[in-house]
């Protein structure tokens, strides 16, 4: 037992309590840093389209007619039931719906829940601009916050695109 405590007298105590402290205060500093990014990150994006209010009703209000424009929805496993959509390993769940406006919870498997509004208001005549956006409330954990970093550019680039996919199928009908 002599033997053990001698090897952690002297340079390698002080290597180890050196170590042990680098990496107190290497995370401090993260959770520091993470602290200054916001709590609530909302990712947007418009799209104008010359269009009727029901035209952009019938491809938003049934989550069922949502296989025709996401493309997401086309390579995988689709289950709609009622308000409820399962695809692959999200959820979205339509909340409410008003006559320009549709407000979903999309739960995607580990990240936390996004609240998702898409609402179309009149431009001019025959003419409606869609919103679309996602807003995500993240806890204090550095990694949850550093993660929100990354929606803007993939999930924006993919809303922009997922949009125009959006405005092929209103105009089809």
């Amino acid at each position: 037992m002599q033997w053990r405590i001698k090897y952690l007298n002297g340079n390698n105590m002080k290597l180890i309590r050196f170590a042990l402290i680098s990496v107190i205060v290497i995370g401090i500093l993260i959770t520091a840093i993470s602290s200054l990014f916001p709590s609530v990150v909302i990712t947007s994006r418009a799209v104008e389209v010359n269009a009727t209010s029901a035209q952009i009703e019938h491809c938003l209000s049934d989550l069922s007619a949502w296989k025709g424009w996401m493309s997401d929805w086309k390579g995988q496993s689709v289950v709609v039931h009622d308000r409820v959509a399962n695809v692959g390993t999200q959820r979205i769940e339509l909340v409410s719906k008003t006559d320009r406006t549709i407000v979903l919870n999309w739960i995607a498997t580990g990240q936390a829940p996004y609240k998702v509004q898409i609402e179309w208001l009149p431009l001019k005549e025959g003419t409606y601009v869609i919103h679309w956006s996602f807003e995500q409330h993240v806890r204090w954990y550095p990694w949850e916050k550093f993660q929100t970093l990354l929606n803007e550019k993939v999930l924006g680039a993919k809303m922009e695109e997922e949009l125009q996919h959006l405005t092929t199928c209103i105009l089809s009908n």
